[in-house]
């Protein structure tokens, strides 16, 4: 065993762990075979899965077909992103650049979403001043925050449908979405003001709005339109909306006051602003959603809305985590 070789294995050792499929395929390390059969036991049987799924393929069952593929891709895709993960970070430590970038780009498109990890991963330390690096760490970042927003739980909290009847958008009504992210609300409001109605998508972030650009052509909707936004400036034509939305947004705004009297101008006579976003609780209450410093209590944001010059319109309570104010302008 060389230095190199010697260096790897502390290194794999000092790594964070692998799932057992991904170090089986890179074949780095033996696994015992009594922990093997413990793993595997409570693994999906994939090669009966993939029958299952060719058999209903053959027998022309579409539904049962996409179960199945839907199963063996949640059986697999965790495991093959680590692979390509695993392997980029060991032909880092092999010097060979190429490859280790060419692989955390192939991880990143098919779902790696930990940005942190890679910042950190001492694999990669010599790239880090890099800009296609960085690019890199941002697209993981963007999976990562795509997979926070679209997570299967979110209803717990969010409730959407509780929300929309609440709102009760009429057909041919302009809404600004701002903070649009991937377009969990983007879409049922789409659908709410009809063809006649449109929805502004908003946001900073480039990677969202490409995100949200491709699902929109997917599913072929036309009464959204989506636009880039600076952090301080909505950038909304005057008298243009009917009600502008801040879900999960308004915390991210250094100066709320400043940035309510920008909406004044956007809307319509009538017009209302919504805002929904975080009751304050300490990360040991709620380990998620936004850091303290960025939380704020409800009566705090009807003082800066006042001050900008709206007034509360109707408060709703049945969100478990959230206050969800609308505003009309005074």
């Amino acid at each position: 065993m060389n230095g190199t070789e010697r260096r790897n294995i502390l290194w794999l050792r000092a790594r964070p762990a692998l799932p057992a499929a991904a170090i089986a395929a890179l074949a780095l390390v033996v696994v015992p075979a009594a922990d093997l059969g413990a793993q595997q036991a409570s693994r999906p049987d994939v090669p009966a899965l993939s029958a299952k799924a060719a058999q209903a393929t053959k027998a022309g069952d579409v539904t049962k077909a996409v179960a199945l593929y839907d199963q063996l891709i949640e059986a697999t895709e965790n495991d093959h992103v680590e692979a390509l993960y695993a392997a980029a970070e060991f032909h880092a430590r092999l010097g060979h650049r190429e490859q280790a970038y060419l692989l955390l780009d192939r991880a990143i498109g098919a779902g790696f979403p930990d940005r942190e990890r890679l910042l950190e991963d001492e694999a990669f330390k010599d790239y880090r001043t890099e800009d296609l690096f960085k690019s890199l760490a941002r697209r993981a970042w963007a999976r990562g925050y795509i997979d926070l927003l679209e997570r299967s739980n979110r209803e717990d909290v969010q409730k959407s449908p509780e929300i929309m009847k609440a709102l009760a958008f009429k057909p041919g009504e302009r809404v600004a979405d701002i903070g649009s992210g991937s377009g969990y609300f983007a879409f049922p409001v789409a659908r709410a003001v009809g063809p006649t109605g449109s929805v502004l998508a908003l946001d900073i972030a480039p990677e969202m709005l490409a995100y949200l650009e491709f699902r929109v052509k997917a599913r072929k909707v036309e009464n959204i339109t989506l636009r880039k936004v600076t952090s301080d400036d909505p950038q909304i034509s005057p008298a243009s909306v009917d009600t502008i939305l801040l879900i999960d947004t308004i915390h991210y705004v250094k100066d709320r006051t400043a940035y309510a009297k920008k909406l004044i101008p956007a809307l319509v006579p009538g017009g209302r602003v919504v805002i929904i976003d975080y009751i304050p609780k300490l990360m040991s209450e709620r380990p998620w959603g936004p850091p303290p410093e960025q939380q704020f209590p409800r009566e705090q944001m009807d003082r800066e809305m006042a001050a900008a010059g709206f007034k509360v319109l109707q408060a709703y309570d049945f969100l478990p985590e959230q206050f969800f104010v609308v505003y009309g302008v005074r």
